[in-house]
């Protein structure tokens, strides 16, 4: 970029936290044996990693949304069946309840095990908490959805 804006002290400190924060998630996906730089996602802004954990697609992004900074770790884990929503719905109420630092959620035809944070006092442990809890949830809920309700798993193509 030939003019680059020049960054105000709060643009850097905000980047210094983006930075800060794509090592501690690069430091622990090495420490699960994924390798950070083949894991890497070309996002518009701030960072983001893919790996796969069994059947089950996890995605990590660290971004700036309206001036504050977010974590967020997801995994499509199935397509939604045709018939038979309600039962399906009611069942991942009732596994909300269940869930530790995670959440399931639909976003058009797909079912989500998801996690949103603030970067805001986010530590390395609770972000390896995060991506650990995520990726369990993801990689055990994605068959156990489909065989019970239908659909198809997220990564079969």
């Amino acid at each position: 970029m030939l003019f680059a804006r020049r960054q105000n002290s709060q643009d850097q400190s905000n980047n210094n936290s983006l930075d800060h924060h794509k090592t501690n998630v690069e430091q622990i996906l090495a420490k699960i044996g994924v390798d950070p730089v083949q894991a890497r996602l070309e996002t518009e802004q701030g960072y983001g990693w893919n790996f796969r954990r069994g059947s089950a697609i996890i995605e990590i992004y660290i971004s700036e949304q309206d001036d504050k900074s977010y974590l967020q770790v997801l995994s499509p884990i199935a397509h939604l069946p045709a018939q038979g929503l309600l039962p399906l719905y009611r069942r991942m109420l009732e596994l909300n309840l269940q869930l530790t630092n995670a959440s399931l959620g639909v976003y058009y035809d797909t079912v989500y095990v998801f996690n949103e944070r603030s970067l805001e006092g986010l530590d390395p442990s609770e972000t390896n908490d995060i991506i650990t809890l995520v990726a369990g949830y993801a990689d055990d809920l994605d068959n156990k959805l489909v065989e019970e309700f239908g659909g198809r798993l997220y990564s079969q193509v």
